[in-house]
Order: C-alpha cells, then sequence, then structure tokens
C-alpha cells in the first residue's frame, strides 16, 4: 500500500525539526527559575527572561556568574514550580536548578555539583506562641505534640535531616506559597510553625506592612545545615553540562567577592564563613570542587 503524497517530507521535516532542537539543546543550559526572594528577585517589569536580565537575588547572581564563566554556551531561563521542576527533571527534560539540596533521590535523577555552602534553617511562629528559649527548639519535640501544626512544602527537601524528622512524624507536607502570603497565613494562625531560612524571613518582614506579628527560635537538633548544588538532568546532555558548571564553579570560587550576593542577604547576628576549600560531593564523574557562595 503506498503512502499519503507528502507524508515522506512531513516526516523528514518533523526529523529535521528534532535534529535541530537537540543541537541548539547541547550547547544550551536551561535553567529552571524555582524559587522567591531573595534566591530570584524578579527586576522591574517581571521574571527574567535571559541571564543579562537577571535581579540580584543569591541564585540570580550565582546563574550569572556561572554564565560568564560560560560564554560558548547559551544560558536560557524557564520560571516553573518546585513541582514542574522535578516532573519534568523526572521525565528526563534537559533543565538545569542552581539551588538544589542533595538527597538520594535526586541523585537518581540528577547529576550535582556543590554550589553553596549551609545556611541554619530557623523556626517561625507566632508572636509569643512558644516561650523563648536560649537554647532554641528540637524539631522533633514539636513535631511529637499533637497541638501543634507545623506546614512543610511538598517537593521541597529541608536537607536529610530535618527531611528524616518530617516524614518519620508523617507531618502534612502541601503546596506552600513563597514570602509574604506564607507568613500571614502563619500569623492568622492557618499552621502554628515553618521552619525556613533567616534570609528569607528577613526579606519577607522588612516588605510587609504591617510586619507580622512573628517570633524566631533556633533549630537544637539539626547538626548540619544542608549545601545547595546545581542539579542538571541525569542525561548524557547532563552529565556534559555539570562538567562544565563544575569547572566554572571552581574558577568563580576563587575570586574574591565569591560571597558577596549570599552575605548581602544573611541577618548581621549571623556572618557569614569562609567556605572550604575543598568540598566532597557527587556529580557525573565523582568530582570535587571548591563550595561557592555567589
Amino acid at each position: 500500500m503506498s503512502s499519503r503524497p507528502g507524508s515522506g517530507h512531513c516526516a523528514l521535516f518533523a526529523l529535521l525539526l528534532l535534529a535541530t532542537s537537540a543541537l541548539a539543546t547541547a550547547d544550551t543550559v536551561r535553567w529552571a527559575v524555582v524559587d522567591g526572594p531573595p534566591f530570584h528577585v524578579d527586576p522591574p517589569g517581571g521574571p527574567a527572561r535571559s541571564v543579562d536580565a537577571l535581579g540580584d537575588g543569591v541564585t540570580d547572581r550565582l546563574i550569572a556568574r556561572l554564565a560568564s564563566e560560560l560564554p560558548q554556551w547559551r544560558h536560557e531561563l524557564l520560571p516553573m514550580s518546585r513541582r514542574q521542576l522535578w516532573a519534568r527533571i523526572a521525565s528526563g527534560e534537559a533543565l538545569c536548578y542552581a539551588d538544589a539540596i542533595v538527597t538520594p533521590e535526586r541523585l537518581k535523577m540528577t547529576y550535582m555539583s556543590l554550589a553553596t555552602v549551609g545556611t541554619p534553617m530557623v523556626l517561625a511562629v507566632r508572636k509569643g506562641s512558644l516561650p523563648p528559649r536560649k537554647e532554641g527548639y528540637r524539631l522533633a519535640e514539636l513535631l511529637a505534640r499533637s497541638d501543634l501544626r507545623g506546614a512543610f512544602e511538598a517537593q521541597r527537601s529541608y536537607g536529610l535531616e530535618i527531611d528524616g524528622l518530617v516524614r518519620d512524624a508523617r507531618a502534612p507536607v502541601m503546596p506552600l506559597p513563597q514570602g509574604p502570603q506564607v507568613l500571614r497565613m502563619l500569623e492568622a494562625g492557618r499552621m502554628d510553625y515553618l521552619v525556613e531560612y533567616p534570609k528569607v524571613l528577613q526579606y519577607a518582614q522588612e516588605r510587609m506592612q504591617p510586619a507580622p506579628a512573628l517570633d524566631f527560635h533556633a533549630l537544637r537538633d539539626i547538626a548540619e545545615p544542608a549545601p545547595a548544588a546545581v542539579a542538571c538532568t541525569r542525561t548524557a546532555w547532563g552529565l556534559r553540562a555539570i562538567r562544565a558548571i563544575d569547572g566554572a564553579i571552581r574558577r568563580a570560587s576563587a575570586r574574591p567577592d565569591a560571597t558577596a550576593a549570599h552575605r548581602r542577604w544573611l541577618p548581621p547576628s549571623r556572618p557569614c564563613k569562609s567556605p572550604p576549600t575543598t568540598t566532597p560531593h557527587r556529580s557525573g564523574q565523582s568530582l570535587t570542587g571548591p563550595s561557592l557562595m555567589a
């Protein structure tokens, strides 16, 4: 039976489109833009669509710095939710994410290169709901209390220690808004506590009018803050991209101003320590590289 006229041309055209797309992706780092301020700070006019238009957030500056170290690659920015990010990576789509906490599950579907040292997280509660403690609170203790409701964001890792505590306690995990909206939810009693980075809380509080009536407490049972990595989809493209990015992290971390963007968003009471010279981590070839606080 003969094929329809023109069907061969259509098939050939489709193959050419696929080949062109593959060639374009081969030399392109496709950056997923997921997190809110102060990791990504939108410039006037909305989310950045190019590296040159990125704001002054911690991850904005990290991506911009890595892009400057990789001029031979094109760089695209793709805004998406956290749920979309991990679903698209799991499907094999070519993506890199510059603020990934390392977990065994994520290492199964991405190659990773450590990029920033960890920052301790804190406990946020409604003002006066927990008495002050000089030594702070144990998260395990709060999770065991039936009179308190914590809320943890779905598809987010808080580091292996906190993830394990949340999983063992079967605590609620749900989609959560970012920034001011989630703090208003906490203030209104939609949950009793949140675990968050001090720089996120500081950024939101400074811009909310009126400021939310909240208290912040240290977490006692988290021994080591989780570092963040650049993660790229575990494909041949992702392996090539992470090798190039790993080299860019090494070069960028040697610059005197490597910690500037990170320090800008740290509260005054939490000084930034010098990063170690090398930090073991896992990528396609079990690479090691210096920590960089963009």
